[in-house]
């Protein structure tokens, strides 16, 4: 199935109280968890296919969808991700690259090719593009990133000096509830490199922002089969 950028939106994503499995312990809904824990056996997450030469089993860190009633063993730990689309956004871009290096000898000379290996490490990053919106409470937690923000509700007025941090984003390259169809999700954590909001004369205010994916909290792309 073929993607278009209307078969996708990005998510907020916050992050609730674990689920902590047990006897009777279920999962109260269908959605998206990261995983706090793995049960050493008879764990109520499903192991890996064997087939995949190179797979393995999700453990603790990593993000999973699961099943309303999956049952949840002792020594799981599931943590809720709700997810609240961004409601600024226009597009985001995304890109990657990795480093090789020349490993070439003496011994390479009768191929007349030099040889490379390429480094275990591989950055992202890319933009977030949008509009201005003073309703947004994530729009307000960017800009945070390099302003103080102070907020009068009426009631109270409390200033939040800058403040750095990793921001959690969920991005639906396909959603889709037909069973036996294939839904693509990626989650990525992020670090705000810069950030611009211009004004215009007339037209909407844009707003846009740099980020690079911060690979401490497991990102990933996930895709999954929807059933019953």
């Amino acid at each position: 199935m073929k993607v278009t950028g209307k078969d996708g939106f990005l998510y907020g994503v916050k992050f609730g109280q674990a689920l902590v499995g047990g006897t009777g312990v279920t999962v109260p809904q269908d959605g998206w968890y990261k995983i706090q824990s793995r049960a050493a056996d008879s764990s109520g997450l499903p192991e890996a296919d064997p087939s995949k030469e190179h797979g393995r089993a999700l453990k603790a860190g990593d993000f999973y969808f699961a099943k309303k009633d999956q049952p949840i063993a002792e020594g799981d730990s599931l943590i809720p991700m709700t997810l609240n689309k961004v409601s600024f956004t226009t597009d985001v871009s995304a890109s990657a690259q990795g480093q090789v290096f020349d490993v070439t000898t003496q011994a390479d000379v009768e191929n007349g090719v030099r040889a490379f290996v390429s480094s275990v490490f591989k950055d992202r990053s890319g933009a977030i593009n949008g509009q201005v919106d003073v309703d947004s409470l994530e729009q307000r937690l960017l800009i945070n990133e390099f302003n103080a923000v102070i907020t009068d509700d009426g009631n109270f007025v409390t200033k939040e000096p800058a403040k750095s941090g990793t921001h959690h984003f969920m991005l639906s390259r396909r959603e889709t509830i037909a069973e036996g169809e294939v839904e693509a999700w990626e989650y990525f954590p992020v670090v705000i490199e810069s950030f611009q909001t211009d004004k215009p004369i007339e037209g909407v205010c844009p707003f846009n922002f740099n980020y690079k994916v911060d690979g401490t909290y497991n990102p990933g792309i996930y895709y999954r089969t929807v059933t019953a």
